[in-house]
Parts: C-alpha cells; sequence; structure tokens
C-alpha cells in the first residue's frame, strides 16, 4: 500500500479535482437512498481521498471519521470539511490512528478502495472493519473492475472473495448493483459494483 499511499500524496491536487468533479449522490445513486432510511450516527469513510462523501454524509447529520493515509490529500480535504467530519491517517489493514472514540460506526463506507488491498492483507483488513461495525451497522463496498496502474497498484477483486471474508465475520452480503456499472468519471475500461453488508440475525 505505500506506494499508492505516496502516489496520491504527490498528485493530491489531481485526484481532489478529479474526485470532486463528480457528485457524491452521482457516485453513490445505487445506495444513497438508504441514507434517507436511516438515523444519522457515527460513519466511518476508510479512504476518504478529497473528503467528497464525508463531507455529503456529514451534510446528513453524520458524524464522520475520515480516513486517509495520503498526507497531501487529506491536508486538501480538511480544508473543505466542517466540523462534523474528523480526519485521521488511519489506514487499512488495521486501521491503528483511528481516534479511540467512536469505538463502532454505523455507517462504514469504502469506495474504490478495496482494490488497492493486496490480497495478502484482505483478511485482517475486513477482520478490522467488521469489528468496527456497530450491531445494526451497514458496511458498503465498491468493487473496481478494469486495468491495473503501475503507480497505484490495483488487485483483482470479486463478489465471490468479498462473500467468503464477509461470512467468516458473521456479515451477510447483498449485491446492490449489476458488475458492469459505468465508471461516473467516464473510463470506458472501467466498471463498478455495489455490495452491502450487515450482521447475520440470529
Amino acid at each position: 500500500m505505500t506506494r499508492t499511499i505516496t502516489h496520491y500524496h504527490q498528485q493530491a491536487k489531481h485526484f481532489q479535482s478529479l474526485y470532486d468533479s463528480v457528485s457524491a449522490q452521482q457516485i453513490h445513486q445505487d445506495w444513497s437512498y438508504l441514507i434517507e432510511r436511516l438515523t444519522p450516527g457515527f460513519a466511518l469513510d476508510i479512504g476518504a481521498g478529497s473528503g467528497r462523501d464525508a463531507r455529503w454524509l456529514a451534510s446528513k447529520g453524520w458524524q464522520v471519521v475520515a480516513a486517509e493515509p495520503a498526507q497531501a490529500l487529506r491536508e486538501l480535504a480538511q480544508k473543505s470539511s466542517g466540523p462534523e467530519v474528523l480526519w485521521s491517517a488511519a489506514s487499512l489493514p488495521e486501521l491503528i490512528e483511528l481516534p479511540t472514540t467512536p469505538t463502532t460506526y454505523q455507517l462504514i463506507l469504502l469506495s474504490a478502495v478495496w482494490m488497492h488491498i493486496p490480497p495478502s492483507e484482505r483478511k485482517l483488513a475486513f477482520q478490522t472493519i467488521a469489528e468496527r461495525l456497530a450491531t445494526d451497522g451497514l458496511i458498503v463496498i465498491s468493487l473496481r473492475f478494469g486495468p491495473s496502474d503501475s503507480k497505484r497498484p490495483m488487485y483483482e477483486v470479486s463478489v465471490a472473495e468479498v462473500q467468503q471474508l464477509a461470512a467468516a465475520c458473521n456479515l451477510r452480503t447483498e449485491v446492490l448493483s449489476p458488475a458492469s456499472t459505468s465508471d461516473k468519471l467516464g473510463r470506458q475500461e472501467v466498471s463498478w459494483q455495489t455490495l452491502l453488508l450487515k450482521q447475520e440475525l440470529a
């Protein structure tokens, strides 16, 4: 992950402009309807990037912890967010630098993040995420399909892998969109799929 984080740090202004060129509502249209149904609580935005999604959640009444390990990108994002967003340098697989409170979150978002996690670190990463999920909480993960980038390596992802990791943590997976969902930044070779995870009922 070090090379990926370094690239986002070095190209912070580019990625801030890129990510803020589309709205959170556009990016998250597959599940944004859920936000209107949930009582706002604590949200954890892992790989928060430009802060676009953290600001959106905060505008809906959520108290957001935004975890972004790329220092320059995080600093730019902090300038455009209010006190409802608490910024952290924490990164997967262990999220060591998260604040001590809250201990759990009603919503955990991994938008355009999972493909950056090396397969060897995914079991630990998933366990870490599951431990931070409130009993009645939701996890939203977007899966990216398309070519990798040598400057910010991306690894193969699949619904089956997430389902297996989720089941080991007693989480149920729902597929919210087809695998062919088009890229909102207009990249023809890239597509996405959105998954929703929550605890299995006893």
